[in-house]
């Protein structure tokens, strides 16, 4: 038992260097990640328009996508900075952060990730947002460690350099995500577990970049649901059908771009994207041809999510878009292009639940296109806990948590086995 209630002088100073990082570093790093989102995304938001536009003026729509991969890799090549893998630069980040951002070369990575979404590679957002968000955290750090040298009591707002990165991670996710816990979840993980000493500065980052960047941006959550779905018993079952299906297609997935890669390796780095670029070019003319230009395999995947909620979407039309999805996904990111993949396998998990859906019939259009949207996601990105947040969280459903729980579960459980 404590002796007394109150915190001892060394407990009192420990809590005040804790509160200053956080309502002094922490708060001001999110915030000003959340606005650097806003203004991305915007700009985005002007040149996948312009590039469609251009398209269609030079009778090119269908080769962007070629034409796009090929650049970004060029780009590549000329800058020097050579192939990419945000997985890997994040993973080094926790141990070596200084090693992982140089500033020049971030900004030549953030260029890349914008061209491969652009031009239409199969690709989120996520990723290149919680990469940018990691090298703003780290020059957050290198500006605050400068200017301690010159301020001696600013040395008391630093916070190690590996959790700057993560809360600068939180915010972008959060941000990107329209989801602060999620984000901040997201961004405290590693190798499936959640790091204390990192959670705290990631929630208040997440925070503060979330309500910047709904200032700029508005509160639209992310997955938009107008309708309210209920739990029932009967469905749990066919959650756990729809887990096993989307687990062994997320290992499909992998399989398939482990060996796309290996295919493509041998071919320089500049010519790979325009290889990869063609295939992506042939694999949008079912949606140019069939669909009116619907985007199913160019960008995240997004407009294909919600497309499937409406509930109107055949079986057989949803596998199409399962495939198409993720063969444009796997050869994007073979090919050279950078991005995340979180958004395409929400959206590859999405086409999964919305042919249970149209086989079932349970009443609730959509119900299992979410469900099996969290259950892909967390095949591919080996996390349990942190869909289910996501989906409850961009969705305010609470009753798909349970079956969301079910199926992640057993898809994250077959890809571990399988992988």
């Amino acid at each position: 038992m404590p002796k007394t209630l109150l915190p001892s002088p060394n407990q009192r100073l420990r809590m005040l260097a804790h509160t200053r990082r956080l309502g002094g570093i922490m708060l001001p790093l999110g915030a000003a990640i959340g606005l650097a989102v806003a203004l991305a995304l915007r700009g985005l938001g002007s040149f996948e328009p312009w590039v469609g536009r251009v398209g269609g003026e030079t009778h090119l729509t269908l080769v962007v996508p070629a034409i796009g991969l090929f650049l970004v890799t060029l780009w590549l090549s000329i800058t020097g900075i050579g192939e990419v893998s945000l997985f890997k630069d994040l993973d080094l980040a926790h141990r070596s952060p200084y090693e992982v951002f140089p500033f020049r070369k971030s900004i030549g990575k953030v260029l890349a990730c914008a061209m491969t979404i652009g031009f239409g590679g199969s690709v989120g957002v996520e990723g290149p947002g919680k990469w940018f968000g990691s090298a703003l955290g780290l020059q957050f750090h290198r500006l605050i460690r400068a200017f301690s040298r010159r301020v001696p009591i600013a040395r008391r707002l630093i916070a190690p350099a590996s959790i700057m990165v993560r809360a600068g991670a939180a915010s972008a996710l959060a941000s990107v995500f329209r989801a602060p816990l999620s984000g901040a979840l997201m961004a405290a993980e590693m190798d499936g577990r959640l790091h204390s000493e990192a959670l705290v500065p990631c929630l208040f980052s997440a925070a503060a970049g979330f309500m910047v960047f709904s200032g700029w941006m508005g509160m639209q959550p992310l997955l938009p649901i107008s309708r309210t779905y209920t739990a029932h018993y009967s469905e749990l079952y066919w959650a756990l059908l729809l887990g096993l299906t989307c687990g062994l297609l997320a290992s499909l997935y992998l399989w398939l771009k482990a060996r796309l890669r290996a295919l493509l390796d041998p071919i320089p780095l500049h010519w790979r994207g325009l290889v990869a670029g063609i295939g992506l070019a042939l694999l949008a003319m079912p949606s140019h041809f069939l669909w009116g230009g619907f985007p199913v395999t160019q960008g995240g995947g997004l407009e294909l999510v919600a497309h499937l909620l409406r509930g109107d979407t055949l079986s057989q039309q949803a596998i199409l878009f399962l495939a198409l999805k993720l063969l444009a996904t796997a050869l994007t990111l073979a090919g050279g292009g950078i991005g995340g993949i979180w958004l395409p396998s929400l959206a590859m998990g999405a086409a999964v639940g919305a042919a249970f859906d149209g086989w079932l019939g349970l009443g609730q259009p959509g119900y299992m296109t979410l469900v099996g949207g969290a259950a892909f996601v967390g095949a591919t990105n080996e996390s349990i806990l942190v869909p289910v947040v996501f989906l409850a969280e961009t969705t305010a459903q609470a009753s798909l948590v349970v079956p969301a729980l079910i199926a992640t579960s057993v898809a994250y459980l077959i890809t571990r086995e399988r992988t």
